[in-house]
């Protein structure tokens, strides 16, 4: 096939069309092969980037590694989502476990251990175990919704979130979305495993360890001199020994009705009664929780002369008698592991 190509003036090219085709098509035949070949000698990119890396030697190999400000997983992660009841009296209150507790809409004063902490949506604090606290409503915001993340941790690595004691908190965005995978993977709904979800907590903990390490202090220190704090670390350290008002009382010095009135003033809702109980109960709980104990021993060690009176006074407390109590963990336990 010929194609005339005329140009103003007395010049023209006679094309054969064919052969320019067939040309085209080698043309872009050999382009794709080049394609094809480089390709294959190049490396993905992500090998590209460690090869910067080749040939430098680490000091040693068996110290000096790469270690974790948080180097934790929390473990016996429990989540409640809810609202306070401005009609329910304000108690005060303490555990053995951590609580992590965020703010998702109103606002109140967190007292912590005697400090006070204003707080809005988005603001967190870390409760650490056996710290006393309560919320106050504030001011024209009398109901306030929360989520609140408890956790156990070994006793060495609590030392690693001092950083977060008796302070505000605030979450990045991305560790605030990631409360909701944590607490959908408490519910149920399968979008991603406890694990996963217990290595997000893990991530929130360590982007706030390593957000604050190192801040001066945004609190007063805790006073440790005051009364209330001396009675209250007296019974955190004896609750397991036969206490009573009257040898509390006794060891500093005051009369009963003293002790009790400071109680009232300092922490509302609580009287040293009520403190050792809750103390012997939730040591219990832990005990029944991480350990295999005999129930005999699980009250002796939590300050209980006798099995039937420890097991009366955890049934009023739980509901539960020890003994059903374990067997609900075992089985709980078995169903996640299921499960997953």
């Amino acid at each position: 096939m010929l194609m005339m190509l005329f140009f103003p003036g007395k010049y023209f090219f006679q094309l054969d069309l064919s052969y320019v085709l067939i040309y085209i098509d080698y043309r872009h035949i050999n382009m794709a092969k080049k394609r094809f070949f480089m390709s294959i000698s190049q490396p993905p990119q992500w090998v590209t980037d460690l090869q910067q890396y080749h040939g430098k030697r680490p000091e040693s190999l068996v110290s000096g590694g790469m270690e974790s400000l948080c180097p934790l997983i929390p473990q016996n992660v429990i989540v409640r989502v809810d609202s306070n009841d401005p009609i329910i009296p304000k108690e005060t209150y303490i555990h053995h476990r951590m609580i992590l507790k965020t703010i998702l809409s109103g606002k109140l004063n967190a007292i912590i251990d005697g400090l006070s902490f204003p707080m809005e949506t988005g603001d967190s604090v870390l409760f650490f175990p056996f710290q006393f606290h309560s919320s106050v409503d504030a001011e024209n915001y009398p109901k306030h919704s929360f989520i609140a993340i408890s956790f156990t941790i070994p006793d060495n690595n609590i030392l690693s979130l001092l950083p977060l004691k008796n302070r505000l908190l605030k979450l990045s965005p991305d560790n605030l979305s990631e409360l909701k995978d944590i607490a959908g993977a408490f519910y149920g709904n399968n979008e991603i495993s406890h694990s996963r979800a217990l290595l997000k907590l893990s991530g929130i903990l360590l982007d706030l360890v390593e957000k604050y390490s190192g801040m001066v202090d945004n609190v007063p220190p805790e006073s440790g001199d005051n009364i209330h704090y001396r009675i209250y670390d007296f019974i955190r350290k004896n609750f397991n020994k036969k206490l009573s008002l009257k040898s509390l009382a006794a060891h500093f010095g005051y009369s009963p009705e003293n002790i009790r009135k400071i109680f009232q003033r300092n922490f509302p809702g609580l009287t040293p009664g009520k403190l050792i109980i809750r103390l012997q109960m939730q040591d219990a709980v832990e005990l029944l929780e991480n350990t295999s104990n005999p129930i005999s021993e699980i009250a002796e060690k939590c300050g209980f002369s006798d099995v039937f009176t420890f097991s009366k006074r955890f049934k009023k407390i739980t509901g539960h008698s020890p003994r059903e109590y374990r067997s609900m963990l075992l089985h709980n336990r078995k169903e996640s592991q299921n499960g997953q």
